[in-house]
């Protein structure tokens, strides 16, 4: 399982309008408006690497409003229900 925060910069949409529809993505388990250089942080979840780069990369920066986006993967989880296999 892989556990990801995906930072997202808008652009010329309301950031609620695009955290909306980053909500419809499955691999997609919450959205939250922030300050500072990014709008917006999603957190998601996904099998492989693969499907993360194709959750970034073909889904989210194909959502209309969507300038950028800077992907953190986590390392590891301090929730019990998030700790990966190792």
């Amino acid at each position: 399982m892989v556990l990801a925060y995906i930072l997202i910069t808008t652009i010329g949409l309301s950031p609620a309008k695009i955290a909306k529809d980053l909500m419809k993505l499955d691999e997609i388990e919450s959205v939250h408006l922030i300050y500072g250089e990014y709008d917006i942080i999603a957190r998601a979840k996904t099998k492989t690497l693969v499907e993360l780069r194709e959750v970034a990369l073909e889904k989210i920066r194909r959502i209309k409003g969507v300038e950028k986006t800077s992907t953190l993967i986590a390392a590891d989880a301090t929730n019990e229900g998030d700790n990966p296999p190792f």
